[in-house]
């Protein structure tokens, strides 16, 4: 993946992308979240969902990089601000903190 000022990119290998159509790939975002997936005439349906995003998202669509079997899902950013990492981080301790150990 890549930040970019206005938006961050995820990049997708695939065997035969390249023989791909534009009515292949059906891209659905919400505020941090994101999912493509995948229809090609003949073969496998594929399907790539990311959530938690590290921040807002206002849309998302889909580049092919022909010559390299490889689609870039283009997440445009709600602000523009660095992304640390692609996802949240969850809190490590967050998890089996219950104080009722009765």
């Amino acid at each position: 993946w890549a930040d970019g000022r206005k938006r961050v990119s995820i990049y997708i290998e695939l065997e035969g992308a390249d023989d791909l159509s534009e009515e292949a790939f059906q891209v659905s975002s919400g505020k941090r979240n994101v999912s493509l997936v995948i229809e090609p005439k003949q073969g496998k349906r594929r399907t790539f969902s990311l959530g938690g995003l590290c921040d807002e998202i206002t849309g998302a669509k889909v580049v092919q990089k022909k010559g390299k079997n490889t689609i870039s899902l283009q997440l445009q950013k709600k602000e523009e601000r660095s992304w640390p990492q692609l996802v949240e981080k969850t809190s490590a301790g967050a998890a089996g903190n219950d104080e009722d150990d009765s």
